[in-house]
C-alpha cells in the first residue's frame, strides 16, 4: 500500500482502506473550464497502467535473460536486447517523478543519469568487490549505492570489459523488483491510482481532481524539459565544444531511441489522457509536432554521441531540440489553457 508522503503539512493517520474508491461518497464529476477532471483522471490512469506494466514485463525479461546469460544459455546480443527493451520501457516513466517513483527513489535507482562524478562506476566497483553470492542478491544490491542498482550499471556490465557475471543477476533482479514495486505502488488496491480517484477535501495530496490533472500536466512539461535540456542539450554542449560522453546510454548507442521512447510516452499521455479536452485544431497541431520530432530524429542518421561531433549532423540534433521546444510552447499555451491548469513544481526546478 502506498504510504502518503511524509512531508505533508501535518501528520495524518490513515486506515488501510482510506482511499478506496468505494469508500468515497458519490459526487458529480468535477468540472473546471469545461474540463471533466474525473474523466481525465480515468483516461490518464489507463495510460499509466499500460506504461508501468510494460516496464514491469520488460524488467522481468531482463532478469530472466541475465540468469540465462550467466548460465551460458543466451548470447551477448540477447542480454543487450533485453537491456534495450527495459530501458525504452523505462523512458516514458522518467517523466512521472512523483508518487511511487518519488517514494521509492526510483528515478535514481533505475536510471542514475546524469552521472557527473562517475557514481555508477564507483558503485559498481564496491558491488563487485563483494562475495559472489552477495552480488547475486538484489537485497544486497539495494543496500549499496543507488547508482549501481539500475540500467546504467547494467550497460557498463554488458558493454565494457568488466566481468558481468554474477553481478548482472543481482542488478537485473533489483531492477525487476523495483518495476514490480512501482506497478503495485500505483495500481495495487489502495495505491496511488486509488488516491488520485479519491481526490477531494479529505485527501492529503489531491484536494480536487483538478490537482491531479495539474500533476500530470506538470509531468508532461517536465518530460519535454528532460528531452530538450538534458538528453539533447548535454551532449551538444556548445558549438565550440560538444560532449559526446554526456549522452545517455552512449556505450549502448541507445540515446536516440530513449529520446523517441520518452516522446512517444508523452504523446500517449496527451492523446489518451488529454486530447478529448482540446479542440481539433490544437490537438492536431500538438500531435503533428510529436510526429515531426520522430521524423527529424530519424534524419539524424547517427547516434547522438556521434552526431554532435560533426557540424553537419549536429545541425540535425539542434533541429530536433527546436521541435521539442515548439512542443513545450504548444503544450503550455494550448493544452494548459484547455485543461485550465498550469505546470506546478517539478523535479527539473532548481536543477
Amino acid at each position: 500500500m502506498i504510504r502518503i508522503l511524509a512531508a505533508i503539512s501535518c501528520a495524518i493517520a490513515l486506515s488501510p482502506g482510506a482511499f478506496a474508491q468505494s469508500d468515497m461518497p458519490d459526487t458529480a464529476p468535477e468540472m473546471t473550464g469545461g474540463t471533466d477532471h474525473d474523466a481525465v483522471t480515468e483516461r490518464a490512469l489507463a495510460v499509466l497502467d499500460r506504461q508501468f506494466d510494460r516496464f514491469r514485463v520488460a524488467a522481468g525479461r531482463l532478469e530472466a535473460t541475465a540468469v540465462a546469460y550467466c548460465d551460458g544459455a543466451v548470447s551477448d546480443a540477447e542480454i543487450r536486447d533485453a537491456l534495450r527493451e527495459a530501458w525504452l520501457a523505462w523512458a516514458p516513466l522518467d517523466s512521472y517523478q512523483f508518487g511511487p517513483v518519488e517514494q521509492l527513489g526510483a528515478a535514481l535507482r533505475v536510471n542514475f543519469w546524469p552521472d557527473k562524478k562517475n557514481f555508477v562506476g564507483r558503485g559498481l566497483d564496491a558491488l563487485m568487490s563483494l562475495p559472489e553470492e552477495a552480488q547475486r542478491d538484489p537485497a544486497r544490491v539495494a543496500d549499496g549505492s543507488a547508482a549501481a542498482q539500475g540500467l546504467p550499471a547494467m550497460e557498463r556490465l554488458v558493454y565494457t570489459d568488466l566481468e558481468p557475471c554474477p553481478t548482472v543477476v543481482g542488478v537485473s533482479a533489483r531492477i525487476s523488483g523495483l518495476a514490480q514495486d512501482l506497478y503495485d505502488g500505483w495500481f495495487a488496491p489502495d495505491g496511488w491510482a486509488d488516491l488520485a480517484r479519491a481526490a477531494g477535501p479529505e485527501n492529503p495530496i489531491y484536494l480536487s481532481s483538478e490537482e491531479f490533472t495539474r500533476t500530470l500536466f506538470t509531468a508532461l512539461t517536465f518530460g519535454l524539459t528532460r528531452v530538450a535540456d538534458y538528453r539533447l542539450a548535454r551532449p551538444m554542449g556548445t558549438y565550440e565544444r560538444s560532449y559526446p560522453r554526456r549522452a545517455e546510454a552512449w556505450r549502448a548507442g541507445l540515446t536516440n531511441d530513449i529520446v523517441v521512447a520518452q516522446l512517444d510516452g508523452l504523446e500517449e499521455l496527451v492523446e489518451g489522457g488529454f486530447a478529448e479536452d482540446l479542440d481539433t485544431e490544437d490537438r492536431e497541431r500538438i500531435l503533428q509536432l510529436f510526429e515531426k520530432a520522430r521524423v527529424v530524429e530519424d534524419r539524424i542518421s547517427a547516434p547522438i554521441a556521434v552526431a554532435v561531433e560533426d557540424p553537419m549532423t549536429r545541425i540535425r540534433v539542434e533541429a530536433l531540440q527546436t521541435v521539442v521546444r515548439q512542443l513545450q510552447l504548444e503544450v503550455a499555451e494550448d493544452l494548459g489553457a484547455s485543461l485550465g491548469v498550469d505546470a506546478g513544481f517539478s523535479a527539473a526546478d532548481g536543477d
